[in-house]
């Protein structure tokens, strides 16, 4: 890989939920962490967990974008940030799906279930008893286990909706 791709693959990026009760990290690509503050986890319910995830995980991804944008301009010397408006129909069409791409992701016992719509509507689904029955690291494991097939489903989707307007360079 360039040093570009080796960089994006590495990076990490932390996020905090505004009250402080948790944070989490994302690191390589798809891995995450969360680190409950102040004996939240065991103070929290199922609704109120998910509800907060949720807003970590917009915050993280934005988190992601900016540190995404910073490594590429650091490699590339191009320091413009975001991205500028559509040129072509193909391109804006390209878009409009893809902040329509629903992500989903969930742990392999599916008591955390993840959805996410352009990467930027965030629903965090925990089934009810969940927070009493696992333990703090089991669940940071499932909330994990979910937060990596939500971001592995979205890069799927998204190569195949490039595939589908720029495969074999179509017009």
């Amino acid at each position: 890989m360039g040093e570009l791709a080796d960089r994006v693959e590495t990076m990490r990026v932390r996020a905090t939920a505004p009250d402080g009760s948790l944070t989490a990290e994302l690191y390589d690509r798809d891995q995450l962490t969360l680190t409950f503050h102040n004996d939240y986890y065991r103070q929290c319910d199922d609704d109120d967990l998910g509800r907060r995830l949720a807003a970590v995980a917009s915050l993280l991804w934005v988190a992601r974008t900016r540190e995404y944008e910073r490594i590429y301009s650091d490699v590339t010397g191009d320091y413009s940030t975001g991205e500028g408006p559509p040129v072509t129909e193909r391109e804006r069409d390209w878009r409009a799906e893809r902040d329509a791409i629903e992500a989903h992701g969930a742990s392999e016992d599916g008591r955390v279930r993840v959805r996410a719509v352009g990467l930027r509507n965030w629903t965090v689904t925990i089934r009810p008893g969940t927070t009493r029955t696992l333990d703090e690291q089991q669940f940071i494991a499932a909330a994990g286990q979910a937060a990596g097939a939500l971001i592995r489903d979205q890069f799927t989707r998204l190569a195949a909706l490039s595939n589908k307007y720029y495969g074999n360079d179509q017009p």
